[in-house]
């Protein structure tokens, strides 16, 4: 009987090499999206042949199916525990940074694929077809994100007529991954504190390379995920800017315990509206029952003789409400990640310290 069955299985194994051999070959040598040709038929085992039929060609795979691989790809629907098997790889007030392993993306898509077969020709057709079916949902990855947010402002006429047409441009122009796939994931309270939150990644220390964003998404209320198309040096997590408004920061630094970062007016040097660096003044609150409320005239008198101080003011020292506004705009915070950088400084290009060996906050392990 175990001799019987031993011999059935070699018997089969030797068919299925006959019938993927010319298909396997093809793949090899041919273009990355060639379509296979495989035997129309296999000859009983007894014949011991491939029966002499001429080959006939597979149609390409639905695009719901690519797009639907395309998503899996990008870890759609792939249940958490995969992702974090131990919660304490993630814990709170954390960040996570990681590759994803193609050959754990080659073997998730062979399995949801696998679904579907019935037969040992469905099988033969897939050990054949599949890297070819990997490559095009991986082409398609980049197309992912646009078409989701597409459909997500379908009742918005503007924004989903913009989305939509960036879809269909990625779509037209292959939307092929032309790097890694990198990401991170995060988890603190952060998350749903800042729901809008902002994510850019860029390839290059200075910031100037901006790398695809695939997936943007909030997991759970305090868990969020990022893939990027690429490698990042600079990854950096922005406030969602909305809109301009007013605000001091706490500080020790004054005796009023409320301090502002002064902006240069176009004059003495400092660029209009850009933060002078290490430059701050005190602004001050009133007492009593107003407490908590600004003291508009002690804090401008504050702002207006520290600008005077550092000459940034023009010719006549002008400093009116308008001066006063800029001074007072607290634009949205950002928290930047760099590749060898210890601890966050607020300035990129900054060295690790020799010796660093473990990543700390506003680190990118390398």
């Amino acid at each position: 009987m175990d001799r019987a069955i031993s011999n059935r299985a070699a018997t089969l194994q030797a068919l299925i090499d006959t019938a993927t051999a010319p298909a396997l070959a093809a793949l090899r040598t041919g273009p990355a999206h060639a379509r296979v040709a495989l035997p129309a038929a296999i000859a009983p085992a007894a014949s011991g042949a491939a029966a002499s039929q001429p080959p006939v060609e597979l149609p390409d795979p639905p695009p719901a199916v690519i797009d639907w691989l395309a998503r899996a790809a990008l870890l759609y629907g792939v249940p958490f525990e995969y992702i974090t098997p131990d919660g304490r790889m993630l814990p709170k007030e954390s960040i996570r940074f990681f590759y994803i392993d193609l050959n754990w993306i080659h073997r998730l898509l062979e399995g949801a694929v696998s679904i579907g077969l019935s037969t040992s020709a469905d099988s033969v057709q897939m050990m054949a077809t599949i890297e070819q079916l990997v490559d095009q949902a991986l082409s398609h990855t980049s197309t992912v994100r646009p078409t989701l947010r597409a459909k997500a402002t379908s009742g918005h006429s503007r924004a989903g007529a913009a989305l939509k047409a960036a879809a269909a441009q990625s779509s037209a122009a292959g939307g092929t991954a032309t790097g890694p796939i990198t990401g991170l994931l995060i988890r603190s309270a952060a998350v749903s504190g800042w729901p809008g939150v902002e994510v850019s990644a860029y390839a290059d220390d200075a910031a100037t390379l901006k790398l695809p964003l695939l997936r943007l998404d909030r997991l759970s209320d305090d868990v969020l995920i990022a893939l990027f198309d690429g490698l990042p040096r600079v990854v950096d997590f922005l406030q969602p800017p909305e809109s301009l408004h007013f605000g001091v920061r706490p500080t020790t630094a004054f005796a009023s315990s409320y301090m502002s970062f002064l902006r240069g007016l176009g004059y003495g040097g400092y660029p209009a509206g850009q933060q002078i660096q290490g430059q701050q003044a005190a602004v001050s609150m009133r007492s009593g029952a107003a407490a908590g409320v600004l003291d508009v005239a002690a804090s401008a008198a504050s702002l207006e003789a520290a600008m005077q101080t550092l000459g940034a003011l023009d010719s006549a020292n002008t400093f009116t409400a308008a001066e006063f506004a800029v001074q007072m705009v607290r634009a949205a915070g950002m928290q930047s990640f760099q590749w060898g950088v210890s601890a966050p400084t607020g300035q990129r290009g900054v060295s690790a310290p020799t010796g660093t060996t473990a990543p700390a906050v506003g680190r990118i392990a390398g």
